[in-house]
């Protein structure tokens, strides 16, 4: 056989391709040479040797390894390559059989059982993907108030700084798994998703909802629900041994703690009886493919790990989803930590800003509700509303400041921007006149308010139609505010920028103001107003303050936002009361306030003011400076530019 090898490797076998291999055994064969047959193959492989030749020689051919020396024993070769060939078998056979498989669970029978199941459960209709209204009303109520329970129980259970780390303990003595799915229960609900779930039907409520649209956020809920269906009676178990540890842990009555768990147990059903067939039935209409519930085939299409099905915690673990319990060294880190990154986020107010927030807070809620609501027709408004404060801040502007934009005491004289004319008293009387829009627009929330009082107040019957109108509601009021606040923000901005422009002015050429430095003195009507007596340039630039801090609160600041209301945390960081507490607050009657009015009023007219105060020690109330020829850019113009 060495012999042969070596002849082998001469001729170069392993580098010829199939042609020249057919012309060397003809030539061979001429010249007399014989063809050594080997062991006679058996019956079952005469179907194979039909197939093409190149295959097997590509399988028998080597270039002068071990293989080929034992192929050319009879025995040995037959026995060296029947390991492959099973192989090779047995994945053509997977591969068949996946192909097969495919091609049932996708037949045309597979795709009509899909529809009609899909229609009977009212969750597509026959010949459409859409998911029906109904379907997504009722998940968009019941399902998403299930989900909500189970968080919130998860949160009470597992988010318990003080009880948490004693009752997994004492769930782990039973069983470590009660803890693990008391966690995954709890991260059923996941906010955003659920929000893109059931916005097209809020947004349409009578519109079936493209299966497309939410398609993944299903996927999602439906893989994190498919975990734990095997496991809803051990779910349940968990809740209710973990509220009989609660119960020994807080001491107070078990009613409590009974109504807690026919709760969560009842809405564990909902979600499991409910919802997960009909889910179910969504992921298998979106795929056309009649996916056995439990199998491979459905784990796959879920991405399901190993790692991701209950059975991995150890007892004494982490709670899986829950907040671990922090020494008292910990928190007072961690809080001073936040802290110093509070500090760093703050950016510093420029004086004018700051002088304009100060302007802002000289009245309390309830004082500007007395000065501008004195029949209590905004009773109804909560303190935080965002709309509300917005406009009674424009209510002070108004009654305040906005003068500066319209009265002839102030001798404004035309200019010109690249040879154009331009009216700059014209152009802010123009302004000015565009504010009763913002007083239609809040007579519209107004009325929108309105409506969703008389509707908590008589919801009706009909649970699910209630729901929808109140989501309606709702949506509307939020919108609505975006309305109102964004034009008093518009007008804010425009009057800013025009009375921006008469500063420049006065610092500058001194060309459109031509009374700057005259004390502004208004009528008995008009005498009680904040700017009474004080110069003109100091007028204008109160005025200025005052809109540059309203624009920025609307802008980015605590009247900014989707949210109608203020949180507690920005009622305490800008009023400097907690919520209750403003509410409850005692607050001057309107001749109370007209007499602070007064006094204030006297008390500007005898001492001077002290507006805007530079690091210099200079003013703009004019009492130091007797022009603005003496002040620096920072004394009247805003640090830095912020347009």
């Amino acid at each position: 056989m060495g012999d042969f090898d070596n002849t082998k490797r001469a001729i170069g076998v392993g580098k010829l391709d199939d042609s020249q291999r057919k012309d060397m055994f003809n030539k061979f064969k001429s010249a007399g040479g014989e063809v050594i047959k080997e062991k006679p193959p058996a019956k079952e492989d005469d179907g194979r040797k039909s197939r093409p030749e190149p295959k097997v020689r590509q399988g028998t051919v080597s270039r002068g390894g071990d293989e080929s020396r034992s192929g050319s024993r009879g025995g040995s070769s037959s026995s060296g390559r029947s390991p492959s060939k099973e192989d090779a078998n047995v994945s053509k056979s997977q591969i068949d059989s996946k192909a097969q498989y495919e091609k049932e669970i996708s037949s045309f029978t597979a795709r009509f059982s899909i529809k009609l199941k899909c229609w009977l459960a009212r969750v597509t209709p026959f010949g459409s993907s859409d998911l029906t209204p109904k379907f997504m009303h009722d998940f968009s109520i019941r399902a998403k108030q299930a989900l909500i329970e189970l968080q919130y129980s998860g949160n009470e259970l597992l988010a318990n700084q003080q009880y948490s780390p004693q009752l997994s303990k004492a769930l782990d003595r039973i069983n470590p798994l009660l803890v693990e799915l008391l966690a995954m229960g709890q991260k059923l609900y996941n906010g955003p998703e659920l929000t893109d779930i059931t916005e097209p039907i809020m947004t349409a409520p009578e519109s079936p909802v493209a299966i497309e649209r939410v398609k993944n956020q299903i996927y999602s809920l439906f893989k994190r629900m498919y975990i734990l269906y095997p496991y809803q009676e051990t779910l349940k178990k968990s809740f209710a041994q973990a509220y009989d540890e609660l119960q020994k842990l807080e001491g107070k009555p078990a009613l409590i703690y009974a109504n807690k768990k026919r709760k969560v147990l009842q809405e564990i059903d909902t979600l499991f009886d409910g919802f997960f067939d009909r889910l179910y039935l969504v992921v298998i209409r979106a795929e056309n493919k009649n996916i056995p519930l439990i199998s491979r085939y459905m784990e796959n299409l879920l991405g399901i790990t190993p790692e991701e099905k209950p059975g991995q915690r150890k007892s004494g673990e982490n709670v899986p989803g829950g907040k671990q319990v922090e020494t008292k060294e910990e928190k007072e880190a961690e809080n001073a930590s936040k802290e110093e990154e509070k500090k760093e986020e703050e950016v510093p107010l420029s004086k004018e800003q700051a002088y304009g927030l100060r302007l802002m807070q000289m009245y309390s809620i309830p004082k500007l509700r007395k000065k501008f609501d004195p029949k209590n027709e905004y009773a109804n408004i909560p303190d935080a509303d965002k709309a509300l404060l917005a406009l009674f801040y424009f209510y002070e502007f108004d009654d305040e400041y906005s003068f500066v934009m319209t009265t002839k005491k102030i001798d404004i004289k035309p200019g010109s921007i690249n040879g154009v004319k331009v009216d700059y008293r014209q152009k802010m009387l123009d302004i000015y006149e565009s504010t009763r829009t913002i007083i239609d627009q809040f007579r519209i929330y107004h009325d929108i308010l309105r409506e969703l009082e008389k509707h908590k107040a008589n919801p009706g019957a009909n649970y699910i139609e209630a729901s929808k109108k109140l989501t309606g509601i709702e949506q509307k009021r939020t919108g609505q505010s975006r309305t109102v606040r964004m034009a008093i923000k518009d007008f804010s901005l425009k009057s800013r920028d025009s009375l921006l422009t008469l500063i420049k002015d006065m610092k500058g050429k001194k060309e459109i103001v031509a009374n700057m430095n005259d004390v502004l003195t208004l009528d008995s009507m008009e005498s009680r107003k904040r700017l009474n007596k004080k110069p003109v340039k100091q007028c204008i630039m109160e005025a200025y303050c005052y809109l540059l801090a309203l624009h920025d609160r609307i802008e980015t600041g605590d009247l900014y936002g989707g949210l109608v209301e203020l949180t507690p945390e920005q009622m305490k960081s800008s009023f400097g009361v907690d919520m209750e507490a403003a509410k409850e607050s005692d607050s001057p009657d309107a001749s109370e306030l007209e007499g602070d009015a007064k006094a204030e009023v006297t008390a500007e007219a005898t001492k001077p003011t002290e507006p805007i105060t530079t690091e210099e020690g200079t003013s703009l109330d004019g009492q130091t400076n007797d022009s603005l020829d003496d002040l620096s850019d920072d004394d009247i113009l805003p640090t830095g530019n912020p347009f």
